[in-house]
């Protein structure tokens, strides 16, 4: 019965060994005999995988592509001691595309760049033996714990493993960083933050110093520019992150988010440095509203408008916990992300000059940047909708926990833990850092209680890293 895959109804092991299968379920008499590897079993004759090879259109977006036969795609480039053919492999990554980016077909690589890397990832593979195993690596584990799929998950563990010690051999033989080194890094740090484990922020910073060296020796005049600006960003909004909300921001090197940028030159006089300080923060606060209301924001589709709260109701712990704050709905996922950004970076300022004004003894006014932190809050709902959640777990956090660090600053328990309950949610759709995000800044409410008012600003650093 052995024969042409797709034409034979004959077990797996009979087909690729070419002999008469008796057809017997669940198990055939051959391969029972054989002894030693048991019966895979059959598959259905027909049946469709999906090669995500991006498509491209106006303004080189990504669209999400369609089903096409298994046998047009390229086989990844993995060792055959993880016994997973090149079928079952396609067919991870397809499910994974379709679980992890779920019920949003207008999603494209401009708004999400993980989805641009991983739509990109089909025309790579056979390329680098690195980035096929570190992305079958990430994709096995996400599944697995998504559908409790214990073996599963531990295979991907060990095609990680394997992604690590292939990466280790390319640094030992100091060959210069190519796009898939690169992409490989990237997606290091995203399995990083999918665990749960105590060395998971010094994980994260590992891959995240590596990337950032890496980055340093690349050759930008070479490559696929997109694929590289995709990677370029993803990592910036790794280092962001850890240099505003984690305690090892002095180890990360920020050199990738500002570079060409000169520093100011250090000052002796404490108060004349805080009064420069908060100069700039007025000048930097006055640019980006400039550029943010009349240039920028005209330009994407529709703005913020308050909705009832039943539109949005699914989830009724999402909404503002003051009842008469309307949530917000915004036109595209597009525009939701770029107004975020610009609270989240508002509110940034607007931190530094209430907590500058406190150290000066000013006694500042907190209702800007609760203002910011409010907004940031009337969005949680719209982003955690089902089509946008995947798209919106980085961000979300990024946006809570600055959130989270205004009310920490005000003393206001309520809408810190408001913010502190939107984290489950987040980590049960994959991001498993979340929770560590929580847990990390229950430690900075429960230093700040501690502390007299108009005391030096508390920073990530100023919870001992051991405490974490």
């Amino acid at each position: 019965m052995g024969g042409i895959p797709f034409t034979s109804r004959a077990c797996a092991a009979c087909k690729k060994r070419k002999i008469k299968c008796d057809l017997e379920k669940p198990e055939c008499s051959s391969c029972v005999k054989r002894g030693g590897t048991p019966c895979p079993g059959y598959h259905d004759r027909d049946f469709i995988h999906h090669k995500f090879e991006p498509r491209r259109v106006r303004n080189a977006e990504t669209k999400r592509p369609g089903p096409q036969r298994v046998r047009q795609l390229e086989s990844l480039a993995l060792p055959a001691c993880f016994n997973m053919s090149a079928e079952a492999r396609t067919q991870l990554f397809a499910t994974y595309m379709h679980t992890f980016f779920a019920s949003n077909p207008s999603l494209n690589g401009r708004v999400d760049s993980w989805y641009l890397l991983m739509a990109r990832f089909p025309t790579l593979t056979g390329k680098s033996d690195l980035l096929d195993r570190s992305v079958i690596g990430l994709v096995s584990v996400y599944l697995g714990k998504k559908t409790r799929d214990g073996r599963l998950a531990h295979h991907g563990f060990e095609i990680y493993n394997s992604a690590l010690h292939a990466m280790l051999q390319i640094l030992q033989g100091n060959r210069p960083p190519t796009a898939t080194t690169l992409y490989s890094a990237i997606v290091f740090q995203t399995y990083e933050t999918m665990g749960l484990s105590e060395t998971l922020w010094r994980n994260c910073l590992t891959h995240i110093q590596g990337a950032t060296a890496m980055l340093k020796q690349h050759d930008y005049t070479r490559g696929d520019q997109a694929l590289i600006d995709a990677i370029l960003r993803r990592h910036k909004w790794a280092t962001a992150m850890f240099t505003l909300n984690t305690p090892y921001s002095m180890q990360v090197d920020e050199e990738c988010l500002n570079l060409g940028r000169k520093e100011s030159p250090p000052h002796d006089d404490r108060e004349h440095a805080c009064h420069a300080l908060l100069q700039r923060c007025f000048n930097l606060e006055a640019r980006v509203h400039v550029d943010w209301l009349h240039m920028s924001a005209h330009r994407l589709d529709g703005i913020p408008t308050p909705c009832s709260r039943r539109n949005l109701g699914q989830e009724p712990s999402m909404l503002p916990l003051d009842p008469d704050l309307a949530p917000y709905n915004i036109e595209s996922l597009e525009a939701a992300k770029i107004y975020l950004l610009f609270w989240v970076a508002s509110l940034v300022i607007r931190r530094v000059i209430y907590q500058t004004e406190t150290h000066l003894m000013r006694g500042p006014d907190p209702s800007r940047m609760v203002f910011y932190a409010r907004e940031i809050c009337r969005s949680v709902a719209y982003l955690m909708q089902p089509e946008n959640r995947m798209s919106s777990g980085q961000i979300l956090i990024l946006g809570l926990s600055q959130a989270s660090k205004c009310y920490i600053d005000c003393g206001d328990k309520a809408e810190f833990e408001w913010c502190q309950a939107i984290y489950p949610f987040i980590a049960a759709s994959g991001f498993g850092i979340a929770s560590l995000m929580g847990q990390m800044e229950w430690k900075f409410w429960n230093a700040a209680q501690s502390q007299p008012r108009g005391s030096l600003l508390l920073l990530p650093e100023a919870v001992h890293v051991s405490s974490i």
